[in-house]
C-alpha cells in the first residue's frame, strides 16, 4: 500500500488565506476511510476495460437478479478504520497463503506470461496475498478465494487479447488450472475460460 499521507488530491492550483484550515498547499487528504467505488457497464457500446483498472481496482460483477430478500430493519454498525485494519492484519497472520497455494500460484504465472505474454506482477501478488487471507477469515476457502480473484486480476485481462488465435492455449489453460488445483475445482476461472471460448 503507497504512503496514506501522499494520499491527496488538487482541488486548485495555488493557496489563499481564506483556504479551509484541512486544505494545503491547494490538496486535500483523504483519509483512510475514504473508499471509491464506481459502476462500468460491459457491453458492445463500451470500450474495453483497460489493465490499469484491473490492477488497482477489485471488480464485483452483477450478471443476475438476486432473489428478493426481506431484511427486517436493523441498527447501523460504526467501525473505525483502525479496528477494521487490525482484522485485516489479523487475517493476514492467522490465515496467510500456503506454501502449496504460493507455488501453485507461480506455476499459473508462468504458465500464463508464456502462453498469454501475461504477468501477475508484483502489485496483483501484493493483493492475492492479502484478499485471500481475509476471504478465508470470513468463511470461505483458500481455493475459493484464489478462484475468484485469479479470476477478476489476471484472467480478465484476457479480453484485450487476439482469443480466436488462441484456442489451444485456452485449452491447455484448463488443463493447468485442473492439475494446479484440483480438477473442476478453480469454478470461476473455467467458467470464466469457457465464456470466453464461446464468443470467439
Amino acid at each position: 500500500m503507497t504512503n496514506a499521507n501522499n494520499w491527496k488530491i488538487e482541488i486548485v492550483p495555488d493557496t489563499v488565506p481564506a483556504d479551509p484550515k484541512l486544505m494545503e498547499e491547494g490538496k486535500i487528504k483523504f483519509p483512510q476511510n475514504v473508499w471509491f467505488v464506481g459502476t462500468a457497464n460491459k457491453d458492445d457500446s463500451t470500450f474495453t476495460i483497460s489493465d490499469k483498472v484491473y490492477d488497482r481496482a477489485t471488480s464485483i460483477e452483477i450478471n443476475i437478479r438476486a432473489d428478493y430478500i426481506d431484511a427486517p430493519p436493523t441498527d447501523g454498525v460504526n467501525m473505525s478504520w483502525e479496528y477494521l485494519e487490525k482484522l485485516f492484519k489479523e487475517a493476514e497472520k492467522t490465515h496467510p497463503l500456503s506454501p502449496n497455494a504460493l507455488s501453485n500460484l507461480d506455476k499459473l504465472d508462468e504458465f500464463i506470461a508464456r502462453k498469454f505474454k501475461i504477468t501477475f506482477g508484483n502489485r496483483i501478488m501484493k493483493q492475492i496475498k492479502t484478499f485471500v487471507p481475509v476471504y478465508v477469515a470470513c468463511g470461505g476457502s483458500e481455493l475459493e478465494g484464489l478462484d475468484y480473484i485469479v479470476t477478476r486480476k489476471i484472467l480478465r485481462k484476457f479480453e484485450t487479447l487476439n482469443l480466436p488465435f488462441l484456442q489451444d492455449e485456452l485449452q491447455e489453460l484448463l488443463v493447468v488450472f485442473d492439475r494446479l488445483f484440483g480438477k473442476g475445482q478453480f469454478k470461476e476461472a473455467i467458467a470464466f475460460i469457457n465464456e470466453l471460448r464461446q464468443q470467439i
